[in-house]
């Protein structure tokens, strides 16, 4: 048995362990696991037999498979994809070949080949099979309106069945492509398989054909087409040449191009002298009134050569004059003579200064009316480039197009000459790499491996079942349910008894020689009380439960049996609504008892039974009240307890539940402790707490708690203390 002078240490371990973070105990799953270990495999074994019998009864179901290459390249000895539009390096080209590959008309002549709607497999009348629509009621059942009576094409019908056990599977990064069939019938799968593919390459050269005579048609009426619009463009060309009398249109702008170009550079540099011209003509324009000296001086005449000379003259003839005057006089001869020459040389001056501003206005109007004839001949000569160049555009214009219609009835002349050459050659892209050959074992079903997943499934639904019930549960079942769950020290455990007989009692089983562990069980309930009450012994135990049933009157029986081994012990039956004690020792039901005392009914020696086999006195309920609530709440009651306490070493009181009435939240307020018992594997936690809540509200003295009706083996999968082999088995015990 374990040691319960631990007790008050172990409580302290509860309450730090709550105040620890919780943390996941894988222990604790392979205890539900093992618990329900038997269950799980029996769900498991059960479940497996049922698939074992379910693929016993499968059809088995062959594949075979063909393998075709489909070429990215064209096997024609003359190249004309042109004609055919296909990209065979695109990779569109190849998903579209897979999808060829499953199309219905495909399967549509493989099926008319074969002739598939005749065999059996294809024939859904003679498919065998449960039709669970039967079981369904008429209204229900009915698959088509009443009306319409059609039976389905068997040719549509063969064909979505050929089409649900076709695939067609790519091998990855290559060229090649799996056509697999799937039939009960394994050489049928193989025909099927080797057939498809078969009829894939017909229809793939069937369609090169229909397409080159198709390209070839149609080719033919547009060289047609194309023959007169070529004539159509020559004729307009040759008449444009003889309307606009072009010869060679290469130097057809090579002359006014060059025109323009000289009229170009001899306009820059007429302007050029028109612009000196101008600014000499202004110089001399402004100055047209002044006098022969000024005029000379205008850059533009000084310039002129005869103008030089004469101001040299000038010049001279002053010099003179002046050497004269300072020897002669105005009369003198000499001094006439310079003074005649000096004038001479100004009225030459003069006059060539007029001449040279007549050139300057002259030559002037002369560059101003060459710019304006030059550019005139400029633009003329421009207007006539730009008349040759459309000439020339609608020249290249009808040129090209056509060099453009010949070029286009050259190359469809060409091709209707290459797929004339080609017309009869029949290739395709594709060829059968390995035929399908006779599978000899099924692909499906896998029967091994249908059983194993069977199995394993169920397995792990067994586990999810117990996690399931298990956290369902919520009752308490062991010692660490009882510290986690409900936080409240364990007083002992009372294991579960299977009496023998319904007329058989627990009531003596502490005297029960055959009953060893139970009677263990009740000491260690009594020692646990014992020790936590070592200075003041508990005088008052009051014994009480959350619900009725949990066996509270038993182990206040025993518990009494117990003590009174060692002290003087009261036993009083305080359920005043469903007694009991006084049953299980069969005394009189109209015997007085703690009714009759607690009213002055009755005296002690009265009241109280001594029981000389089991060393206790026994007062039990007596007669019951109208409302024994208030007999219990009395000071009367009070004043009773008070003067019994004189009389013994230990009472113990059995009262009712604490959840369905009052009585002992009442009683507990007289007593010094309070065990509180808990039926193992029954009551909910929930019952308990709002139970201990109860009694925690009036602050009642909860000494801990009894797990009653414990059973041992089953306990033991639930507890890592090992303390199922201190016990027996035993048989169950009533409340």
């Amino acid at each position: 048995m374990n040691d319960f002078r631990e007790f008050p240490l172990r409580q302290t371990h509860i309450q730090e362990d709550w105040n620890r973070e919780e943390v996941i105990d894988l222990r604790q799953y392979w205890n539900t696991i093992n618990r329900k270990k038997w269950p799980i495999m029996g769900l498991a074994a059960v479940v497996s037999v049922i698939a074992m019998l379910v693929v016993s009864a499968m059809t088995p179901i062959y594949q075979a498979t063909s393998t075709i290459l489909i070429e990215s390249q064209n096997a024609n000895v003359v190249s004309i994809e042109e004609v055919y539009g296909l990209d065979t390096r695109a990779q569109q080209y190849y998903e579209t070949q897979f999808e060829i590959l499953k199309s219905r008309p495909l399967a549509e002549r493989v099926v008319d080949s074969l002739a598939l709607t005749n065999h059996p497999t294809f024939k859904p009348e003679e498919k065998s099979g449960f039709n669970w629509r039967s079981l369904l009621p008429f209204s229900l059942s009915a698959s088509t309106p009443s009306g319409d009576t059609t039976a389905p094409d068997p040719a549509i019908a063969a064909t979505g069945e050929y089409l649900a056990n076709l695939s067609i599977q790519p091998v990855r990064k290559t060229q090649l492509v799996y056509v697999n069939y799937q039939s009960s019938d394994p050489r049928l799968a193989a025909n099927i398989a080797n057939a498809h593919a078969t009829a894939y390459i017909e229809s793939m050269m069937d369609a090169r054909v229909d397409m080159t005579q198709t390209a070839a048609s149609w080719m033919t009426r547009r060289v047609e087409d194309l023959k007169q619009a070529l004539a159509k463009s020559e004729a307009n060309l040759q008449e444009f040449r003889e309307r606009e009398r072009i010869v060679d249109v290469d130097g057809l702008q090579s002359l006014p191009a060059k025109e323009i170009d000289e009229l170009s550079t001899r306009l820059i540099q007429v302007r050029s002298e028109l612009s000196r011209a101008k600014t000499a003509y202004l110089q001399v324009r402004q100055l047209q009134n002044a006098s022969a000296a000024e005029l000379s001086s205008v850059p533009a005449v000084m310039s002129d050569p005869l103008v030089k000379s004469f101001r040299q003259a000038i010049a001279s003839a002053e010099s003179k004059v002046a050497e004269l005057s300072r020897r002669y006089g105005p009369k003198h001869p000499k001094m006439l003579a310079a003074q005649t020459e000096l004038l001479a040389a100004n009225e030459n001056l003069a006059r060539q200064t007029r001449s040279v501003m007549e050139s300057i206005k002259t030559h002037y109007e002369d560059a101003l009316n060459l710019e304006e004839e030059i550019s005139a001949a400029l633009t003329a000569a421009k207007g006539n480039y730009h008349d040759i160049g459309r000439k020339e555009s609608q020249f290249r214009a009808l040129q090209q197009e056509v060099e453009s219609n010949r070029a286009l009835y050259d190359m469809f002349y060409n091709r209707i000459r290459e797929t004339a050459q080609t017309d009869d050659l029949k290739s395709a892209n594709a060829r059968i790499i390995s035929p399908a050959i006779t599978p000899t074992n099924p692909i499906k079903p896998k029967k091994k491996l249908i059983v194993v997943l069977a199995f394993m499934v169920s397995l792990m639904g067994g586990v999810a079942a117990a996690f399931l019930l298990e956290a369902l549960d919520n009752t308490i079942k062991s010692v660490q349910d009882v510290e986690e769950k409900i936080k409240q020290p364990l007083l002992g455990m009372v294991p579960l008894v299977k009496m023998k007989g319904k007329e058989s009692s627990a009531g003596h089983l502490f005297f029960d020689s055959k009953q060893h562990g139970f009677s263990e069980a009740i000491r260690t309930v009594r020692t646990g009380i014992s020790l936590t009450s070592l200075d003041t012994p508990y005088k008052t135990i009051l014994v009480t439960s959350s619900v009725s049933g949990e066996g509270k009157s038993t182990t206040a029986v025993n518990l009494a049996y117990a003590f009174g081994q060692m002290e003087k012990v009261l036993l009083i039956d305080a359920d005043m609504r469903r007694p009991s004690i006084g049953k299980e020792f069969s005394i009189a039901r109209n015997h007085a008892g703690l009714s009759e005392l607690v009213t002055g009914n009755a005296t002690l020696e009265e009241a109280i039974v001594h029981l000389e086999d089991e060393q206790i006195d026994v007062l039990v309920a007596g007669l019951i009240p109208h409302n024994p609530l208030e007999l219990l709440s009395s000071r009367k009651l009070n004043s009773t307890l008070k003067s019994l306490r004189a009389e013994y070493d230990r009472i113990i009181i059995d009262c009712p539940p604490v959840l369905p009435v009052s009585d002992a939240r009442v009683l507990s307020t007289l007593a010094d402790a309070v065990v509180y018992v808990v039926k193992a594997d029954a009551t909910s936690r929930n019952q308990i707490k709002v139970g201990l809540d109860h009694l925690n509200t009036i602050n009642a003295p909860i000494t801990g708690v009894v797990l009653n009706q414990l059973d041992i083996r089953k306990a033991e999968k639930y507890s890592d203390y090992g303390y199922g082999k201190y016990y027996e088995s035993y048989e169950s015990q009533p409340a």
